[in-house]
C-alpha cells in the first residue's frame, strides 16, 4: 500500500542579510527554535516524529541536522540527517521524507533546510588538491567539475535565451517587494513566519521604487537589482500520513520531481522540473491554479511565464525571494509557505512550486490545498 503524504504544519523565521540580524546565530539554532515551535503547535509530534531531514549548503562540518535535533526538544532517539543539494536542498528533504511516509516507513517527519551565509566557514583547498591556488580562500563552491560557469553567467544565459530585458527584470523586482509588503501584514503571514528574538524581514523594502532600482543598476544584464543576495534563515515542514495528527492537514503533497539539467542553464531547472512533473502526472499547465517560482534571479519567473504562457496574476502573488530572501537550503520552504498561503488566500486547489538549483537541477513540488 502506498500512503498519501500531507503537510500538517510549516514554519520559517524571517530572513536576514549576510552579516545582519543573525550574524552571531547558528543556523541550527534557528532550526531548533522552529522544531520546538512545531512540537508546541502539534501535540502528537514529539511522540510520532521519528526522523529529521534538514538541508544545508555552506555550514560547518558534521551532521548539522543532528545539532538542531539535540538543541531542541525532539529527543536523542530521533534519526537526523543533513542533505546538500544547494538551493534545491529543501525539495530533496521533502522528497525523501515523503517517500518514507509513502513506503510506510514513517508516520511523521520534520523536513526542511537552514543556512547561514554570515557564519560560512573560511576554507582553503588542501595543497595536494589540483584546485589549490596559493592559499586563496574558497568563496563559492564548485557546482560542476572545473566550475566552468557561475550562476550569474547561467542566469544571463537564461535571460538571453528567453529574450528578457533589463527593464522587465527591474519591474519584476519592484513588484516582488510591493506584493511582499502587502502580504507581511496578513494573518497568514504571522501564522507561518515566526520571529526569532524579535527578528523581522531584513530584505524587504517597502519604499522601493523603479527610480531607485534604475540608479542601482549596472551595465550588466544580471546584477544586484535583479538577483538575490546572500541570506540567513531556516524553514521546516511537518509531514505526516493520513490521520497521523488530530488536526486537519493544510495540504496534500501530490508529487515531487527533481531532475538534472545543464549547469550552464541551471536556472532553467525551474521549467524543466515542472515539465517532468506534469508529464508524470498527466497534467497540463492549465490544471494548476497558482505557481511559486524561486526568485534567486528575476529572470527565472519571467522565463517560466514565457515558456508556459501563464499570467503574472498567478505567479508569486505574495512576493518572492527578491523581497523575502534566498537562504539557499531553506529557500524551498520559504517558497512553499508563500504558495500555501496564496492557495488559502484565493481558495484555490492546486499549487506548484519550482526552482532551478545550483549544480544543474530542476525541482518541482505539486500540492493540493485542503480547506
Amino acid at each position: 500500500m502506498i500512503n498519501e503524504v500531507f503537510i500538517y504544519d510549516c514554519l520559517r523565521v524571517p530572513s536576514g542579510k549576510k552579516g545582519g540580524i543573525y550574524k552571531n546565530i547558528l543556523s541550527e539554532s534557528l532550526s531548533s527554535f522552529l522544531i520546538n515551535k512545531l512540537l508546541e503547535r502539534n501535540h502528537k509530534a514529539k511522540s510520532i516524529v521519528n526522523e529529521l531531514l534538514l538541508a544545508n549548503s555552506i555550514g560547518t562540518m558534521g551532521n548539522m541536522a543532528r545539532y538542531a535535533a539535540l538543541g531542541s526538544g525532539l529527543g536523542e532517539s530521533v534519526l537526523s540527517s543533513t542533505i546538500d543539494l544547494q538551493c534545491g536542498g529543501a525539495y530533496q528533504a521533502i522528497k525523501q521524507g515523503g517517500a518514507l511516509i509513502s513506503a510506510d516507513r514513517s508516520d511523521a517527519l520534520i523536513v526542511g533546510g537552514m543556512e547561514s551565509n554570515s557564519l560560512m566557514p573560511t576554507r582553503i583547498y588542501n595543497t595536494n588538491d589540483p584546485r589549490y591556488q596559493d592559499g586563496d580562500h574558497i568563496k563559492v563552491a564548485s557546482f560542476s567539475p572545473g566550475n566552468e560557469i557561475d550562476l550569474k553567467a547561467a542566469a544571463e544565459n537564461l535571460a538571453l535565451k528567453y529574450d528578457l530585458s533589463k527593464q522587465e527584470m527591474l519591474h519584476w523586482t519592484l513588484r516582488s517587494h510591493q506584493k511582499a509588503s502587502e502580504f507581511i501584514g496578513s494573518d497568514l503571514y504571522s501564522k507561518f513566519i515566526l520571529p526569532f528574538n524579535n527578528s523581522d524581514e531584513q530584505l524587504l523594502r517597502k519604499d522601493l521604487t523603479l527610480e531607485k532600482l534604475e540608479r542601482l543598476q549596472t551595465e550588466h544584464l544580471i546584477d544586484r537589482t535583479n538577483s538575490a543576495d546572500y541570506h540567513d534563515g531556516a524553514g521546516l515542514v511537518l509531514l505526516g500520513s493520513e490521520g497521523a495528527f488530530d488536526s486537519r492537514p493544510l495540504a496534500r503533497v501530490v508529487d515531487v520531481q527533481i531532475v538534472g539539467v545543464k549547469t550552464s542553464l541551471a536556472p532553467e531547472g525551474c521549467i524543466s522540473g515542472v515539465e517532468v512533473l506534469l508529464k508524470k502526472n498527466k497534467l497540463k499547465i492549465d490544471d494548476i491554479d497558482l505557481f511559486e517560482v524561486n526568485e534567486s534571479f528575476a529572470c527565472k519567473p519571467l522565463a517560466f511565464m514565457k515558456h508556459f504562457k501563464v499570467s503574472e496574476e498567478v505567479v508569486n502573488i505574495l512576493g518572492g525571494n527578491l523581497a523575502f530572501g534566498h537562504p539557499f537550503a531553506a529557500s524551498g520552504v520559504l517558497n512553499l509557505i508563500n504558495l500555501l498561503s496564496a492557495l488559502k488566500l484565493r481558495r484555490k486547489k492546486y499549487g506548484l512550486v519550482s526552482a532551478g538549483a545550483a549544480g544543474g537541477f530542476g525541482c518541482a513540488i505539486l500540492i493540493e490545498n485542503i480547506d
